[in-house]
């Protein structure tokens, strides 16, 4: 394939006019580079030999193609024949059958004559049937020396209209920029972004936008690495930042979170090496060393501390001493492979890794299975802490913090059922293996627990906080914005019992009150007094709680009700004798007055009718 950097060398060594005049007709095939024509016909090896106009005549009586005549046309304009040019470039016309042809003869006019007019006219008849991208790429560049931005438009249009790809736009943008259309280039760039988003599409866009608008490339290398979403995505996009130390950092740091094997960190570690960020290096290679699975990995490891940090005594003893051991349980690092080839369920893993633990210590391994375990469970089903406990427990026993938080943190945020919110503060409080671990998180999540307007929703927390916790000072705060929020009596009552179960008798003493004052009907007394007497109170304290709610009650038939109700559950005769007669006035009818003899007889007994009266 001929082109200026093969054919200069030939040029180079050429003696005769003859020699130059057939490599210049080489400018004219594919790919074309039909200036280059012109800079050897021009030169002082042609228009210098005696014999080049010879040459030219030679090759004029049996010219038949339209490349021919137009190559012609340019060494006689060369040789400062302009009427022979316009001939041959006339007879080229004649035998140009297809575009290609036609765009030679357009170029000629150009090349040989300077002649723009015609030029841009027997381009704009060569556009009509050019159709394939590689002669409209040439015709673009043709058209670009011309300076007629109409008909470079049309070409780039028709390019436009074939792009399919985001390398095509890139092509395209930059035919522009060197046509000198910068802005709409940058333009075509965008809109190539827009179609085509995968990392190495807007790798491909960003590198084209850098040549073009410097400024506005940084853009889309965000844009690269925003969507590269994979280490090998990153690596593309790493590859591209070359030379760029700020992105490349930003890519280093994105890949640093998703490399998750130790390949991949080695990989990085090599990579920030090549920046001189030591930091960098360090962090890839504490990485890689906890990640290691197999005796192969951990060899790696050595090879690279070695490679990075020969000065860290610390950590090549440290890896070479893990390699040592890797080395030594062979045996038993195969046999526990060849059990994890056989685990089917998510019980097995998660046993394997405790017995991984207990066998090898090794938790970068029994890390790999319980993300194995991990995975068959979200396979399984939607996230919840009921069948991801086991799991939880598992990476806690492994001693991995940061894992075991995520876990902890998507449970909580799954936990729409308070029951389940309680449960996962539980079990931070009382089963995690570090147990100021556990409470730091069981408090956390009960300090930033959204809670709703109901009292209920804050005695239930505040339960959580004191059972989970032992807090009762949070325990409290939470009863005081419960008590703030009750307005019934069960609400009232159940903050107060609360109170009370916290050792603070006399919030717990004024919220029994206000239940009191909160009943309005006999029911509601006995309702109270049910209630009180179900927590536990002494009947020394329902009785004045009582006595104060039958106080507030003005029907008789509630009058009646409360009695009835509260002798029943009190099953005290004093307190029964006193309440019915401080009642028996309110009742004044003869009906009123025979219910109420029925009702005190029925709980009074032989008492109401004196001595010797057998009780019924």
């Amino acid at each position: 394939m001929a082109n200026r950097s093969t054919l200069e060398p030939k040029v180079a060594a050429a003696t005769a006019a003859a020699d130059l005049f057939a490599l210049a007709r080489e400018c004219f095939d594919d790919p074309t580079d039909m200036a280059y024509a012109k800079d050897i016909l021009t030169g002082a090896a042609f228009t210098g030999d005696a014999d080049a106009r010879k040459a030219l005549d030679k090759v004029a009586g049996d010219a038949m193609f339209t490349k021919d005549f137009v190559t012609l046309a340019i060494g006689y304009k060369a040789l400062g024949d302009a009427d022979k040019a316009k001939e041959m470039l006339g007879q080229g016309a004649d035998f140009a059958m297809d575009g290609g042809e036609k765009v030679s003869v357009g170029m000629g006019q150009w090349l040989a004559l300077a002649d723009a007019a015609a030029a841009a006219k027997a381009l704009a008849g060569a556009l009509k049937e050019v159709s394939a991208t590689e002669e409209l790429y040439g015709l673009a560049n043709v058209v670009a020396e011309l300076n007629d931005p109409a008909l470079f438009g049309q070409v780039i249009d028709k390019i436009k209209a074939k792009a399919g790809r985001a390398a095509d736009f890139a092509r395209l943008a930059k035919t522009m920029a060197k046509g000198g259309d910068t802005a709409k280039a940058v333009e075509v760039i965008n809109e190539g972004a827009a179609k085509y988003g995968s990392p190495a599409d807007l790798i491909t866009l960003s590198g084209a936008m850098s040549e073009i608008d410097p400024a506005a490339a940084g853009a889309l290398y965000d844009k690269a690495l925003d969507s590269a979403k994979d280490f090998t995505a990153l690596m593309q996009v790493l590859a591209a930042a070359a030379g760029n130390a700020e992105f490349t950092k930003a890519v280093l740091a994105k890949a640093g979170a998703v490399a998750g094997v130790t390949g991949e960190l080695i990989q990085l570690a090599d990579a920030y090496a090549g920046i001189g960020d030591a930091q960098g290096v360090t962090d890839m290679l504490t990485k890689a060393e906890e990640s290691v699975a197999n005796l192969d990995e951990m060899r790696k490891v050595v090879e690279a501390v070695n490679k990075h940090a020969a000065g860290d005594a610390a950590r090549v003893e440290r890896v070479a001493t893990k390699l040592a051991k890797r080395e030594a349980n062979q045996a038993k690092y195969v046999e526990l492979q060849n059990e994890e080839a056989k685990c089917t369920t998510i019980k097995q893993f998660i046993a394997l890794a405790d017995r991984i633990m207990a066998d090898l210590d090794d938790a970068a391994y029994a890390s790999k299975v319980l993300g194995l375990a991990e995975a068959k469970m979200r396979e399984e089903g939607a996230f919840h802490f009921a069948r991801f406990k086991s799991l939880i427990l598992g990476v806690d026993r492994l001693g991995d913090k940061e894992w075991l938080g995520k876990l902890l943190d998507e449970s909580v945020a799954n936990a729409a059922d308070f029951v389940w919110f309680r449960e996962i503060v539980m079990t931070c409080a009382t089963e995690l293996k570090d147990a100021e671990y556990g409470k730091a998180r069981a408090r956390a999540y009960v300090e930033g627990r959204a809670l709703g307007d109901s009292a209920y929703d804050y005695t239930k927390m505040a339960e959580t906080a004191q059972t989970a916790l032992g807090d009762s000072a949070l325990a409290a705060k939470l009863l005081a914005d419960a008590a703030a929020r009750a307005s019934d009596h069960y609400a009232l009552a159940h903050t107060a019992k609360l109170y009370r179960d916290i050792g603070d008798d006399a919030n717990a003493n004024a919220l029994f009150a206000k239940a009191v004052e909160a009943c309005s009907s006999g029911d509601q007394c006995v309702q109270l007094a049910t209630r009180l007497k179900a927590y536990e109170l002494p009947k020394s304290e329902i009785a004045p709680l009582m006595d104060a709610c039958g106080g507030r009650l003005a029907s008789t038939s509630d009058k009646l009700r409360w009695a009835e109700g509260v002798a029943d559950l009190l099953l005290d005769g004093a307190w029964a004798d006193k309440a019915y007669g401080a009642i028996a006035d309110s009742f004044t009818s003869e009906a009123d007055k025979k219910r109420f003899a029925l009702s005190r007889q029925m709980r009074m007994g032989y008492r109401f009718f004196g001595p010797g009266v057998q009780a019924h």
